[in-house]
């Protein structure tokens, strides 16, 4: 593994920077403070750090805020965006390892939606209701002739979903 690299952050220069291995610092810089009996402004220099993130939600990606009365950023799209180059349309952040934690850049992808979400099922990261086999019997069995109001019944799922198995349009990767 290489040392950590540094860079800044886009539309955040001279402000914030993002690390090769996932962190995220703000950049010393100066700030005006008035002063409460004068008004008059003084300067005064604010040290830069790194910035601790928080967990963002029950999926476990980290966020940091980034200035003052902001929202939480997500530390893996900042770190993408400032490595990689910005997100193509269509596109979004994956991670390798399926860990939502690991956001050094190596571990780091831009790639569709169903390509992320096939990852999460084999990192486990997400739960399927129904296994490879059991989708491959769903649709053998309907193929030859087993009511699909049976197949429903026997593997807990609606017809809908069946239908949607039958015909690859749910789990097509299978």
């Amino acid at each position: 593994m290489t040392g950590e690299i540094w860079k800044d952050i886009p539309g955040y220069e001279g402000r914030y920077q993002a690390s090769s291995l996932g962190r995220i610092r703000s950049i010393d810089h100066k700030v005006y403070t008035r002063n409460h009996y004068t008004g008059n402004l003084h300067p005064r220099m604010v040290h830069g750090r790194i910035l601790r993130p928080g967990t963002t939600n029950k999926d476990g990606h980290v966020s940091v805020v980034l200035g003052h009365k902001a929202h939480g950023s997500l530390v893996h799209r900042l770190v993408a965006m400032t490595f990689i180059g910005p997100c193509p349309t269509g596109m979004e952040v994956c991670h390798n390892d399926g860990n939502p934690k690991n956001n050094c850049v190596e571990n780091l992808r831009y790639d569709t939606r169903s390509s992320n979400l096939r990852d999460d099922y084999k990192s486990g990261v997400r739960k399927r209701k129904l296994s490879e086999d059991e989708v491959l019997y769903l649709r053998f069995a309907h193929s030859v002739g087993i009511p699909m109001s049976r197949l429903c019944d026997e593997l807990k799922i609606s017809q809908t979903t069946a239908y949607r198995i039958y015909n690859t349009k749910g789990y097509s990767d299978v």
